[in-house]
């Protein structure tokens, strides 16, 4: 797929960029498509070769970061495992389950206003 697939086209889709160092041909591109496209909430995916990366858009309400890690680990193609890549996928995960707890609360919180106090 290309990067313009990658566009968010709803409220709750995120867009990650996630660095894979064992991708190093298009043949290896294959299976991470398969096992990501078995994900519920994926919507679409880029993988980069040249640099060792995928582009993946899903949405949070359906899916998070840490199911996309474990069906990449699913597949032999873990993402990257240095200290900031573990902290960067923590964060990531905190963001996702953030995003869902606001998408089930009805009504949707505005960016200005708060919530209406519940009687």
């Amino acid at each position: 797929m290309t990067d313009a697939s990658l566009k968010l086209q709803g409220p709750w889709e995120v867009c990650r960029k996630i660095r894979i160092p064992a991708i190093a041909h298009p043949a290896d591109a294959r299976p991470v498509e398969r096992a990501l496209s078995q994900v519920p909430g994926v919507r679409a995916l880029c993988v980069d070769i040249a640099r060792r990366r995928l582009k993946v858009r899903y949405e949070i309400t359906e899916t998070d970061y840490q199911a996309i890690e474990e069906a990449l680990e699913g597949v032999g193609f873990p993402p990257a495992d240095g200290w900031w890549a573990r902290r960067r996928a923590n964060w990531l995960q905190s963001l996702d389950l953030t995003g869902r707890e606001n998408a089930a609360v009805k009504p949707s919180p505005c960016c200005n206003r708060p919530p209406a106090a519940r009687r």
